[in-house]
């Protein structure tokens, strides 16, 4: 277990996330803690804090210090705050509200910087999240195939917007906004790390600027597959109280939809807040920008 000064990390797996304990968030946090917690958050990439007891607001003011917080384009928010949205599976209910491994609303100009996930209401096992690591999926490439994508632009599109609300029963659509969509580098830099990330995903990548569909589908279909293999990954446990943060423009995460015998029937709610991002920057973008 690491221990920095103001709380304890411990590793979940070796490509990926940790748990923390011994910090409570609700409280003003010292400028040494923050800079601790936003050493992990880069080292980590997803960190799940144990035993928190959170209002709206707090799971919010804690939020906001990495940036804005954004509402989602689709679904209706709190009504207090209406940038935090649940997230609500009752019982009986048997699919997950995110089945593709995902990087969240891709779809935007600026995607989402990252977000925190509340447990409010969770079955006693099972429902996990899974997460996996995009440095480690774009470094495990091939050269060839690096070369091929460094200089390569994908279409991202959101779908059918009636998907993220209408097919469950305690969620309700926001219904204002139509189907979006964004081009990104399918290769995008960190801007904090500067370390290159794979940035793709079945969920919202539907091709290859410059390509058809048919043309696209191999190769997009192999870097899924190649992007979630277990041990590039990690699973986050849920208990109520736990509060998780992960840096979106690095990782890709599902909801496990183990939904079965006695996780089937308990009411899982998560409550999430989502944090404004930066337009991706591709490679030789973030060249020039740093050889100036």
């Amino acid at each position: 277990m690491q221990t920095f000064k103001n709380f304890k990390a411990k590793p979940i797996s070796g490509a990926m996330g940790a748990e923390v304990f011994d910090i409570d968030l609700s409280e003003d946090l010292s400028s040494e803690a923050w800079t601790e917690i936003q050493e992990a958050f880069h080292h980590y990439l997803v960190l799940i804090f144990r035993d928190q007891n959170l209002t709206d607001q707090q799971q919010f003011d804690f939020s906001q210090r990495f940036g804005k917080i954004i509402p989602h384009p689709y679904v209706k928010g709190l009504p207090e705050i209406p940038e935090i949205f649940k997230i609500i599976r009752e019982p009986g209910e048997s699919f997950s509200w995110d089945g593709f491994y995902h990087s969240d609303l891709m779809f935007l100009k600026k995607p989402p910087l990252g977000a925190t996930l509340y447990a409010k209401e969770c079955p006693p096992f099972g429902a996990d999240t899974a997460f996996t690591n995009m440095y480690l999926a774009y470094e495990t490439l091939s050269d060839g195939m690096k070369a091929l994508l460094d200089g390569l632009e994908a279409e991202n599109e959101s779908g059918n917007p009636q998907k993220y609300s209408n097919k469950y029963q305690s969620m309700e659509e926001l219904g204002k906004k139509g189907a979006m969509g964004a081009i990104h580098p399918m290769v995008r830099v960190h801007p904090k790390t500067g370390r290159k990330a794979l940035f793709s995903t079945l969920a919202f990548t539907k091709r290859i600027k410059g390509m058809t569909d048919s043309e696209s589908a191999p190769i997009l279909n192999y870097l899924y597959e190649h992007s979630i293999q277990a041990h590039l990954g990690c699973r986050l446990e849920w208990k109520k109280g736990s509060l998780a943060l992960w840096d979106n423009r690095v990782c890709l995460h599902h909801a496990v939809a183990d939904y079965f015998g006695e996780v089937a029937k308990h009411r899982r709610v998560m409550q999430r807040a989502t944090i404004e991002g930066e337009e991706p920057i591709s490679i030789k973008s973030y060249n020039e920008l740093n050889s100036n």
